[in-house]
């Protein structure tokens, strides 16, 4: 009943736009300096017993997005914590007081019992402001269940999201462990410090989670059995490789995500009915519930996938057979085929003032699985370097689609146009159709992380592949 409820009060803000909303700009990209904020640090008298799961949710959403981060956290109330479910909370949104002052509080939550129908529809019809504000109303009602709050906090310095997780465990332990991050995404393409790109970006510091930031904060936090992303182009061979060794799966999409995001009021009820449910099998609803409600809401279409972490290292062993057959094939006719026609994702979110074609002709982020058809369909068979070429291509995507990607849902088509039936749930960097600045090289100005110093570019032969594409020497190991 509630759910019809809040969507219904919160629909025209958070069902309309993706969660990305404001596309890119070169002309805003600038470097930035800044200091980092210390998180609060409640004092805990101790350990409680360990329950069955704690959910940690870290939201960066001073902007747009700060109505589905409600939306999040009523449906999160419509449950509450439960008998063997935490629930650990932070994040920043706008709010304006009955006076009409606004801030930009950052509050630390952990969630106690579920809110009644009444009470929830209270909330949410009061929420949001005539300015389109969020209402000081709702961290009122929240009150007895927000730990600290901070002001001019920067939610995008690694350390903080960190910080809040470690917290997380200590003060509410569990056997289990499902991360859940919610803010601006861009995949590959670490901008340098801007407002308007990075994942977990905040857009009043310009700080964001670079990936290499991001291998750094999983290292601090420690093991989670599930990494969830709501957040846009995320789910990438590159992104993966990062955190590979702190998660048993990782759920995300390779396309802007609508800002509705996943079903939290599900995944409480699923953790606290079925306390043992695998981490795949958890992933595997996660991602069905976003799906489900992309096609609920008529939406033009989403995708998501569940990838194992355990099956990455065999994955970097095929893709490397596949890359050495394709270097010895030395048949760049196919691989232009495979550039040309690869089923892309808008990662610079032009689509939002563009058209999608013009999106997909510069997107660098492709569907592996796709890419690799195309350029073992337009292989002949004709000489055994070009069927071992064919046979290791075959080989890779078998393993992508029945070993490195758990489960995939998708309805409808991306930004791009691409039918995502033609994706299988990871992307890695394809080479554009037109590059942006002219060439690799004078793109890359405007990158703060050098693609060619990432695990995966490094750890794997892609980068190695890059750079024979891309007719550049060979990549440091």
């Amino acid at each position: 009943m509630f759910k019809n409820l809040m969507i219904a009060a919160f629909s025209f803000l958070t069902f309309s736009v993706p969660s990305y909303s404001q596309e890119f700009s070169l002309d805003s990209i600038k470097a930035a300096d800044l200091p980092a904020a210390a998180a609060p640090a409640p004092a805990v008298s101790g350990p409680a017993q360990p329950k069955d799961w704690t959910i940690i949710f870290y939201a960066t959403t001073k902007d747009a997005l700060r109505y589905s981060f409600v939306q999040s956290l009523l449906e999160l109330k419509s449950v509450g914590a439960t008998s063997g479910v935490n629930v650990a909370i932070e994040g920043s949104f706008p709010v304006e007081s009955a006076a009409g002052v606004v801030s930009t509080p950052t509050v630390r939550m952990a969630l106690g019992s579920a809110w009644d129908d009444a009470t929830l529809e209270n909330v949410a019809k009061n929420a949001v402001t005539k300015d389109k504000m969020i209402s000081e109303s709702v961290l009122t009602a929240f009150s007895g269940d927000i730990v600290s709050r901070e002001l001019n906090a920067n939610t995008g310095d690694w350390k903080r999201v960190a910080a809040f997780a470690r917290w997380a465990k200590a003060a509410y332990p569990a056997k289990h462990y499902a991360f859940v991050i919610f803010g601006h995404g861009s995949g590959i393409f670490d901008a340098k410090k801007n407002p308007q790109k990075g994942t977990l970006m905040d857009v009043e510091t310009k700080d964001y989670v670079t990936l290499p930031e991001m291998r750094t904060m999983m290292a601090s936090i420690g093991h989670v059995d599930a990494f969830v992303m709501t957040s846009c182009i995320m789910q990438m061979g590159e992104v993966a490789w990062q955190i590979k060794d702190y998660t048993d799966v990782i759920v995300g999409s390779s396309e802007l995500m609508w800002s509705s995001g996943y079903d939290m009021a599900g995944l409480v009820n699923e953790l606290t009915s079925s306390p043992s449910v695998s981490s795949e099998q958890l992933g595997s609803d996660i991602a069905k519930g976003y799906v489900d409600r992309v096609k609920a809401n008529k939406l033009p279409g989403g995708h998501a996938s569940v990838i194992l972490t355990s099956r990455l290292p065999d994955f970097g062993s095929k893709l490397d057979a596949w890359v050495d057959a394709e270097m010895a094939l030395n048949d760049k006719e196919g691989i232009s085929k495979g550039i040309a026609g690869v089923s892309r994702f808008d990662i610079f979110g032009f689509t939002l003032s563009t058209s999608a074609a013009a999106a997909s002709r510069v997107s660098i982020s492709g569907d592996l699985y796709d890419f690799v058809s195309i350029v073992t369909e337009n292989t002949p068979q004709a000489t055994p370097a070009q069927q071992l070429a064919r046979q290791r291509g075959q080989e890779l995507m078998n393993f992508i689609s029945n070993g490195l990607v758990y489960k995939y849902y998708y309805t409808g088509t991306s930004n791009t146009g691409y039918d995502f039936a033609r994706s299988h749930g990871v992307s890695v960097h394809v080479p554009p159709v037109k590059m942006i600045g002219g060439s690799w090289d004078a793109f890359s100005k405007y990158l703060e992380t050098d693609y060619w110093s990432l695990p995966f570019a490094k750890e794997t032969k892609w980068g190695t592949f890059l750079n024979w594409i891309y007719g550049r020497g060979p990549i440091r190991r």
